[in-house]
């Protein structure tokens, strides 16, 4: 074998190690014995496999499946309506980008990328005053309107570079045919567009998912709280649930590995065509 066969494995290797570690981890402390995860000197692996943090949190008469589950309804929620919002606006935006020109169109492309790069945490504090004046705090349609405000930059980004790559002629010969605009966006370029939507879709999906800075400070109530919030009620002063807390770990890492595993052809190829810049 060669020398930079070896090295590309042993470089995956520890990108899986590194990835899937965490996870695999978590996974056994939520099988594990509550006194073997507190007792110094133990193996890795559990010396009993118990299932009964699983099973309460699918116990539909518990208070750790009401919440779970709660969470879980939550987290979904936000994400569709961030999706429902986010794709057709960025793709929408990317449109105009891509297919016209008017005055300070590059400052306006750089502008909008230079957000790409402002952290969270130096918008989010003005962010909650706004909102604390305009009574806007514990709604999740105005927390979805933060994550696409968020998101949106690298996605239009993205879908505009794809949009650009499209076969110019595609414009000409619909011009020449006589198409109106609204009908070579509806008949051209969307149909042309669906695996960059895809993408689009699924990264709005991931990114909406695993938030948690946001919708800690923007939501407040305990019915509004998405799954990643809900890891909190399992810690208490006097007593931390680490099997409980581990079990809800593993089941929201899978909704969102779930779809990447059944689309991620449209996330690479999406990324690749979306990412080639003219």
């Amino acid at each position: 074998m060669k020398r930079k066969h070896v090295l590309y494995i042993l470089c995956v290797a520890l990108i899986v190690l590194f990835s899937l570690g965490p996870i695999v981890w978590c996974f056994i402390i939520s099988i594990s014995p509550e006194q073997e995860m507190l007792t110094a000197g133990g193996g890795v692996l559990p010396s009993r496999v118990l299932f009964t943090h699983y099973a309460d949190i699918f116990d539909a008469s518990s208070k750790a499946h009401q919440a779970v589950f709660g969470g879980l309804a939550n987290s979904i929620k936000i994400s569709l309506l961030t999706i429902a919002l986010g794709v057709p606006i960025s793709y929408l935006t990317a449109y105009g980008l891509a297919r016209f020109d008017f005055p300070h169109k590059t400052l306006y492309v750089r502008l909008l990328l230079l957000t790409v790069v402002i952290p969270v945490f130096t918008t989010i504090i003005p962010v909650y005053n706004v909102f604390r004046e305009l009574d806007l705090l514990d709604n999740i349609f105005w927390n979805c309107v933060i994550y696409i405000s968020s998101f949106l930059p690298l996605n239009t980004w993205i879908m505009m570079n794809y949009i650009k790559e499209l076969p110019e002629e595609l414009w000409q010969a619909a011009a020449i045919d006589g198409f109106s605009e609204r009908e070579i966006f509806t008949r051209i370029a969307l149909p042309l567009s669906k695996p960059i939507l895809l993408t689009t879709t699924l990264i709005l999906f991931l990114m909406a998912w695993k938030q948690y800075m946001i919708p800690m400070i923007l939501l407040s109530s305990y019915e509004n709280k998405p799954l990643t919030m809900i890891l909190s009620e399992f810690m208490t002063r006097y007593a931390i649930d680490y099997g409980t807390i581990a079990a809800v770990g593993v089941v929201s890492v899978l909704p969102p590995a779930i779809a990447a595993i059944l689309f991620r052809k449209f996330l690479v190829s999406g990324l690749a065509a979306g990412a080639v810049k003219r």
